[in-house]
């Protein structure tokens, strides 16, 4: 494996939780809920909304959260919850943004639709205490994963893009465009980031590989289609995928590292 080109962590000392949310209402206090049922590990959660696009029913629903957790810090040890309103455009730049403002030694980035399980991230924390230098992937495609509500045609591309990403990138990685997983802080800072969309879930992993970032062992992990809200995410969309997947991959290293 080569050297790897950024910094790698040998401690793991919490994990901050990116939560995008757009117009979910009860599946996202379903993700905080959730996440504070087991905060082991876990530093702060942040939720990251839009100051113009995320729904006036989303946004009471994180400030209600929000306010929860300031009344209850000084009574127990729960992690905060707090807002970020993100300054750069769509999905990939809200966790780019949440990336500049995370407090923990790790960021595990999270959807609020329930499409990212919260009761997977105990699992991937561990695996994250284990392993601090690393990045702790999870997959829909090995054994103990899966799909609901994906529909045939959509699985079948997704498992065909997992195929030629994987040969493309010679890697062993069953599931490089879900972008559920733990990542060291210093690691992601240190990479220039250029997608701003969906794409970047994708350039999470394949960035990172280019740089010589190991890579734990996968977390199974379902997906479940959303019951509420509407994807911000097209089909035909997911074929810019190969055009991030080619320039990260005939790139020079150096180009995917942040200037001083």
């Amino acid at each position: 494996m080569r050297t790897p080109l950024v910094p790698l962590p040998d401690t793991f000392k919490g994990a901050t939780i990116l939560v995008a949310a757009m117009n979910e209402t009860f599946s996202l206090r379903e993700t905080v809920e959730t996440l504070l049922s087991s905060p082991d590990g876990i530093r702060e959660i942040i939720l990251l909304l839009s100051p113009t696009k995320t729904s006036p029913e989303c946004r009471a629903v994180a400030e209600e959260l929000a306010a929860k957790s300031e009344t209850q810090k000084s009574r127990d040890s729960a992690p905060p919850v707090r807002i970020v309103f993100q300054t750069r455009p769509f999905v990939g730049g809200a966790y780019r943004d949440g990336f500049e403002e995370a407090q923990g030694s790790h960021v595990v980035m999270m959807s609020a639709d329930l499409e990212t399980d919260p009761a997977s991230v105990p699992a991937m924390l561990e695996e994250a205490r284990r392993n601090p230098g690393a990045i702790v992937p999870t997959s829909r495609w090995s054994a103990g994963g899966g799909f609901s509500g994906y529909g045939t045609a959509k699985r079948l591309c997704n498992a065909l893009f997992q195929i030629f990403f994987r040969v493309l990138y010679g890697t062993r990685l069953t599931d490089l465009t879900f972008g559920f997983r733990v990542f060291p802080l210093a690691t992601m800072r240190a990479i220039a980031w250029r997608e701003l969309a969906h794409p970047f879930f994708l350039e999470s992993c394949l960035a990172p590989l280019r740089l010589g970032v190991p890579f734990t062992k996968e977390i199974p992990a379902r997906w479940v289609s959303r019951t509420e809200g509407v994807s911000q995410n097209t089909f035909l969309a997911n074929f810019r995928y190969f055009r991030t997947a080619f320039r990260i991959r005939f790139c020079r290293r150096s180009a995917l590292l942040r200037q001083p």
